[in-house]
């Protein structure tokens, strides 16, 4: 084959040397070359023909969603979404052409979604065995295509894999792990990979463990309504002696009872100093005679 493929090279060299370079030119192309769409997306297929007098003209079998448009030496092929009856060959004709009649390509589709992590059960407890699952719904690809699964934790996972498909061929794929056991907050990635001939895709999946029943999360737990011992000793307050109060109580009775005593001596002496000035006066003045009678303060 690559002895005729070099013979063919040199013919067409020659040819060229002839100033004849139609003969050799590829006179019907269509792009994309290999198309590969997902099933819901869009494509348009291309048909160009370098043919003087010929048409490029798409050949399909059912044209009630896919609309053609076609120029002087163009052909567009439009399917607005894409989905498994779309998957096949389509062929570009140009009758006129010399030597080139028709081009063909091959049109895949495929459904390759975000995979799901969960557990069994919903929600693991602290030191206790639990399974994290990685499950592909509606996947659609062809007989020859693979996919493949990579769980983690730290490192690789051993898994063991069932698959469920209907009669459409869209398949659904679960990863089990092993038993596992955690105690604090951890996290699991799931890596899924489709291969379709020389493509490939990749879809991840990351998920966040929180375990029941450890008493270290419940006490720093802010929504927790329980305290623990420390708390509820730092929360305590002191005791207060009753006989302490009271003594403090007396006190400041017998206080304002010798302030106000002392108030009342105070103005008793005033009195009674103003009392014996007015009396000296009375003995010094010459109209008034001795004065016999006690002081009386």
């Amino acid at each position: 084959m690559e002895y005729l493929q070099s013979y063919h090279c040199l013919l067409c060299y020659l040819l060229l040397a002839l100033r004849d370079p139609a003969l050799c030119a590829k006179e019907i192309t269509v792009s994309p070359a290999n198309p590969v769409v997902k099933v819901g997306d869009a494509v348009t297929l291309i048909c160009e023909t370098t043919c003087t007098q010929g048409k490029p003209h798409w050949m399909i079998l059912d044209e009630s969603d896919v609309t053609q448009n076609t120029t002087k030496n163009r052909s567009y092929l439009h399917i607005a979404a894409v989905h498994p009856n779309h998957e096949g060959k389509y062929t570009c004709t140009a009758e006129k052409c010399r030597k080139q009649k028709k081009e063909t390509i091959q049109l895949r589709v495929y459904s390759f979604p975000v995979p799901v992590l969960s557990t069994v059960p919903e929600n693991p407890v602290s030191g206790q065995p639990f399974k994290v699952k990685c499950t592909l719904t509606n996947v659609y690809h062809g007989d020859y295509d693979t996919v493949e699964m990579l769980l983690s934790h730290l490192e690789r996972l051993e898994t063991e894999h069932s698959k469920n498909c209907n009669d459409d061929r869209f398949c659904d794929h679960t990863w089990s792990s092993k038993d596992q056991m955690g105690t604090s907050k951890t996290d699991y990635q799931c890596e899924t990979n489709l291969t379709i001939g020389p493509n490939s895709f990749t879809e991840k999946a990351r998920l966040a463990i929180y375990f029941q029943g450890d008493a270290g999360d419940d006490y720093n737990d802010p929504r927790s309504t329980a305290m623990s011992p420390e708390q509820m000793e730092t929360q305590t307050s002191e005791p207060v002696s009753t006989e302490g109060k009271g003594q403090v109580e007396a006190s400041s009775s017998t206080t304002t009872a010798m302030v106000a005593l002392g108030s009342t001596v105070g103005f008793l002496s005033i009195l009674c100093f103003l009392v014996r000035l007015i009396k000296r006066s009375k003995r010094k003045s010459p109209s008034s005679g001795p004065e016999n009678h006690p002081d009386g303060c």
